[in-house]
């Protein structure tokens, strides 16, 4: 009877060692276009210990051919377990009343998917202020898609005061701890390069980003509580488009394996994770980095 009481208390220890500590776990909803969706379903299979991005598995889904930075940030860099809740729609804007793109736009990443499935704090996603990350990465989009035809002096206020509408609402929800990564130089991928007309898209995303870091310091101001860290994508993919050879890259043009871009428009899945380690001193505020 003895034996059995110890193996009992045995098994009970093991197990306990093997199992995560349920309070350490930071649940990072991520938002944006395609430089950050994985195809993510929120109904379909969610994030487990076990398999941290939920659906698909790890490294589909993305325009990076490979793991994009979410996945980097949710299982690779990561200090501690993080769940990744990915609601963000490949060719999105931040509104498609204001700039048209494919049908899931922030609006309603934030106000319907996220709504619909996370605001209420299910089994599935049980986060608290406290442990929960919001992750946006959008624009790129925006600016692509309406470089050549709206004023970037009067549309950027217009999608900046939607933008931080829904970030309010998240914030209404609970939200307290924000990621907001900026445009890149987008300006310099193969497919802006060919419309001749750099100039004018290079202008665009300077007033966004611009306007973005406003945005961003007005919130710290006006909710005390909330940490907003930005992290600069335009001045890491610049350095590296300057300096190929230095991060492992053939040339600053060349699309595929060697290369920044993976397509004329994304960069491949090597530059997603140099990028991710150059965030990790910015992100290392939140506990799970």
């Amino acid at each position: 009877m003895k034996s059995l009481i110890w193996i009992m208390a045995l098994c009970a220890v093991v197990a306990k060692a093997r199992s995560p500590d349920m309070d350490s776990i930071t649940y990072l909803f991520t938002f944006g276009n395609s430089y950050t969706s994985t195809g993510f379903n929120s109904s379909s299979t969610q994030p487990s210990v076990a398999n941290p991005m939920g659906n698909p598995v790890l490294g589909q889904g993305t325009w990076a051919g490979g793991t994009n930075w979410v996945g980097y940030l949710t299982t690779f860099f990561n200090a501690s377990l993080v769940l990744d809740y990915n609601l963000a729609v490949s060719g999105a804007t931040i509104n498609n009343s204001l700039v048209s793109g494919a049908a899931g736009d922030l609006v309603f990443q934030v106000g319907s998917d996220f709504k619909a499935h996370y605001s209420s704090k299910p089994v599935s996603a049980p986060w608290k202020s406290e442990n929960a990350v919001f992750a946006f990465w959008v624009g790129i989009n925006d600016v692509g898609n309406s470089y050549r035809t709206k004023d970037p002096n009067v549309v950027v206020p217009e999608l900046m005061d939607n933008y931080f509408r829904l970030v309010r609402e998240l914030y209404d929800s609970g939200a307290r701890q924000f990621l907001f990564l900026n445009v890149p130089p987008t300006t310099r991928s193969p497919k802006i390069v060919s419309q001749n007309d750099t100039a004018a898209h290079a202008t665009y995303v300077g007033i966004y980003n611009r306007e973005l870091s406003a945005r961003i310091e007005r919130l710290r101001k006006m909710y005390l509580e909330v940490t907003a860290v930005e992290y600069d994508t335009w001045g890491f993919m610049t350095k590296v488009l300057d300096n190929t050879t230095k991060y492992g890259f053939l040339n600053a043009t060349c699309i595929g394996t060697g290369c920044v871009w993976w397509d004329d428009y994304h960069p491949t899945s090597a530059f997603h994770k140099l990028m991710v380690r150059d965030m990790i001193p910015y992100v290392s505020v939140f506990d799970a980095w």
